[in-house]
């Protein structure tokens, strides 16, 4: 029958399609056992290590399929086993390196400790990516990427589109914005007339990380001349009147 064949011919296809995986993330990885000494190195890494993260996937480009990995994840410190650990079917691979000494890291001022943990990431990926034969302009575009985070000096400012938003007047936007930096993401606020002129500042939290920000900035709409940002379980965070 029709449905026999359409099932026989396209289903695999679709299914296939379905499968691919784009590279959205890459995430270092402070490896070992966990202990009390490792937590409190981990508070101290994440500073460095999520800001450059942070701006490195910012600059990933859309659709970028870098041999099937949704994501990779780069464990420093001694490891056993073998160095790759190729995705399941959730496209998260690991891969494993031996050459990060916290202590040495320490030492480093804070902009080398930035381009250490690029290096860590770009190199990690460099190498998979040979492994796994992705082409020369997929690697290549890893190099562009690099350049970009060093370009910004580890430092960048974007707005945050679904909470930044004209009134219905179109006379005043609401916008929210995201300031990468060591330490965390600090979101500010501000009311904007159409000349570009601020109405209105203020700083609403400081040293986030990616995930609360996504939490607490879920959704952001007027009432009348009302601006409400609420969280992701729809509790307001942030509201002002414009016309007071």
């Amino acid at each position: 029958s029709f449905l026999n064949i359409l099932a026989n011919n396209f289903l695999p296809i679709i299914r296939a399609l379905g499968n691919l995986m784009i590279l959205r993330d890459v995430q270092l990885v402070n490896g070992g056992k966990s202990s009390k000494e490792k937590l409190e190195q981990n508070k101290y890494l994440m500073n460095y290590w999520n800001l450059v993260e942070d701006i490195f996937c910012i600059y990933l480009p859309d659709k970028f399929d870098f041999a099937g990995l949704a994501k990779l994840n780069v464990y420093l410190g001694r490891y056993s086993g073998e160095d790759y650990i190729p995705p399941r079917s959730d496209g998260i691979a690991a891969y494993k390196r031996d050459d990060f000494i916290f202590d040495d890291f320490c030492e480093l001022s804070d902009h080398s400790k930035c381009v250490k943990s690029l290096y860590y990431l770009t190199d990690s990926l460099k190498i998979i990516g040979n492994r796994l034969n992705v082409p020369f302009e997929i690697l290549n575009t890893i190099d562009l990427i690099a350049e970009k985070v060093l370009g910004c000096d580890f430092q960048l400012e974007r707005i945050h589109k679904k909470t930044s938003k004209w009134n219905k007047s179109r006379n005043i936007r609401a916008t929210t914005t995201l300031t990468y930096k060591i330490g965390g993401i600090d979101i500010n606020f501000a009311l904007i007339d159409k000349s570009g002129s601020v109405l209105y500042s203020k700083q609403l939290f400081s040293n986030q990380f990616r995930d609360s920000t996504w939490f607490i900035l879920f959704h952001g709409a007027w009432r009348d001349s009302i601006f409400t940002i609420t969280n992701r379980v729809e509790k307001p965070i942030f509201s002002i009147d414009s016309s007071e």
